[in-house]
């Protein structure tokens, strides 16, 4: 995610006998609860969806509902921070965030929850400025964008991937609501925390309802909601076949056409001028295709379900194996930092370890893998995200104004983290789901009995049932059975090699565009953070 920063002040928000160690724990305190909670965890979809009576996509969408809150939320920052203090803006946003998950926790309906996500989100993006203003002191002494990322985003990754572990545990062993109380919980003694160590300033906090252009807040949460509804639900309701798809659909360029025309006014609420940034259009478009190469998880997903036989909780613990590829990340990034190479190089690294992942997933996996040979491929995916992380961050705002930070931080979350998810789940869901219907059908032509090795295996699977003391009638339901688990399985893995074997080529192509592009520009190294930073 972005985390952008805005000063307004230098004086400290915390009381004076308050030391700068327990400063740096305060604040992780508060980033950690913040970075885990959610209005709904893809750790535990099944149990919630089965509890709900939902399908899937209710949860998935209501998760991307949390990162266009979160989107939308950079668009507001700049109008609410200078007229609060840091603890008042904390102690408001952890409060809405502990009723928000109690709601989510209680509910019974998945449209609540959806609402919930978003401004959970929302709220999100509120506390997170404020904690990096605390931590940037800490984890930058060089006073450089390079560093502090390089720190920075390893901490947010692996939480992320905590996450995902922590709400299936929690759901395996207990149930779906605990992840919520787990959650509640952290953020009250968050709340404490800033209570007792962050001091009390006089201020007068007025809400600038006057000064927010709710039109366009509006105009643009709707037209990024419909673009998630229609990636989301699009396979599920069979795309125009349904009106409710139809009708996002349109409500797309409508409203965007509208909110960009709002934005050309005399007051707009959005810098529109951050699009003449080259680097920035780069890097909108970079992460845009980083996250499109991030959900081949999909792939990995269908391969353990479907193939090895894995339930969700060994599936989740899976991407425990990205964390020590952030942790490696985080120092080529830091030896970067101090070697002053280039950022244009760091971006070929990152994409390259997305493309070896992608070529290991294209060799490796067959009817009979292993587990375990999943494990350098998540490893080399996390160092890639986390180098990409840090690279974009710094290399697409330079040329960028003070002033258009803060709108850089909205370009990129919304191209990042709230649109690319669920655009790249829902091509990969739909790419894999034809393809594997095509080739189920190529290769049930050749099962007959006429095949001397299908009338082997059926004949012996016919055998084992009658022994077992099936009738004759059920003994051949089982073995007609068996041979269609066994095709549906070399469906899967031949429409994942498909897949996989088209994006590691466009993964080749691609690292050949990054060097003949990047190259030809003045090199960027070292980044300043100023008065504000974004990324």
């Amino acid at each position: 995610m972005i985390i952008p920063v805005i000063r307004t002040t230098t004086i400290s928000p915390f009381r004076s006998w308050v030391p700068n160690w327990l400063k740096v724990v305060v604040a992780l305190t508060i980033l950690i609860p913040v970075l885990l909670v959610n209005g709904a965890y893809t750790g535990s979809n099944i149990d919630i969806s089965s509890y709900l009576g939902v399908i899937s996509e209710d949860i998935n969408m209501a998760y991307y509902a949390s990162s266009v809150g979160m989107a939308v939320a950079y668009l507001v920052i700049p109008k609410i921070k200078p007229l609060a203090t840091a603890k008042t803006i904390i102690l408001v946003v952890l409060l809405f965030q502990v009723l928000l998950s109690l709601i989510c926790a209680e509910t019974d309906y998945i449209e609540v929850i959806i609402v919930c996500s978003f401004f959970i989100g929302y709220f999100k993006a509120f506390s997170m400025i404020e904690t990096i203003n605390i931590l940037m002191p800490a984890l930058s002494p060089s006073g450089t964008r390079n560093e502090f990322y390089a720190k920075f985003y390893p901490i947010t990754l692996i939480c992320g991937q905590l996450s995902l572990v922590l709400t299936a545990e929690l759901a395996y062993l207990y149930n779906w609501q605990y992840m919520y109380y787990f959650m509640i919980l952290m953020l009250l003694v968050a709340i404490i925390a800033v209570v007792v160590c962050m001091s009390f300033a006089r201020r007068l906090v007025r809400i600038p309802f006057r000064d927010i252009d709710w039109l366009s807040f509006f105009l643009v949460s709707v037209c990024f909601m419909a673009i998630v509804y229609v990636a989301t639900y699009g396979k599920t309701k069979d795309w125009f076949s349904s009106t409710s798809i139809i009708i996002a659909t349109i409500l797309i360029p409508l409203t965007g056409w509208m909110f960009i025309r709002r934005q050309f006014s005399d007051a707009p609420f959005l810098d529109m001028s951050v699009l003449k940034n080259r680097n920035s259009v780069t890097v909108y478009l970079l992460s845009f295709v980083l996250m499109f190469y991030a959900s081949f998880s999909i792939l990995i997903s269908s391969y353990t379900t479907n193939v090895l036989r894995l339930d969700s909780t060994h599936m989740n613990e899976l991407y425990l194996y990205m964390i020590p590829g952030f942790l490696v990340g985080g120092v080529i990034c830091y030896y970067w930092f101090v070697r002053e190479i280039r950022m244009a190089w760091l971006i070929f690294m990152g994409f390259a370890c997305f493309t070896i992942s992608l070529a290991l997933l294209y060799f490796m996996i067959t009817p009979a893998g292993l587990y375990e040979d999943l494990y350098l491929l998540m490893f080399l995916r996390g160092v890639g995200m986390l180098v990409l992380f840090v690279a974009f961050a710094i290399y697409g705002i330079y040329g960028l104004s003070p002033k258009q930070l803060i709108y850089n931080a909205f370009f990129m979350i919304s191209a990042r983290s709230a649109l690319a998810p669920a655009i790249g789940a829902s091509v990969l869901t739909n790419w894999l789901y034809r393809l594997q219907q095509k080739n189920v059908s190529i290769l049930s032509e050749g099962v007959d009995m006429q095949n001397a090795l299908v009338g082997s295996q059926f004949t012996t699977s016919v055998n084992t049932a009658l022994s077992q003391g099936w009738s004759l009638e059920d003994a051949q339901r089982i073995a007609t059975n068996a041979l269609y688990q066994k095709i549906q399985i070399q469906a899967v893995t031949v429409s994942i090699k498909t897949i996989a074997g088209w994006m590691l080529i466009l993964g080749i192509f691609l690292l050949v565009c990054i060097v003949l592009y990047f190259l030809q520009f003045k090199p960027v190294r070292l980044m300043k953070m100023g008065n504000d930073m974004s990324g």
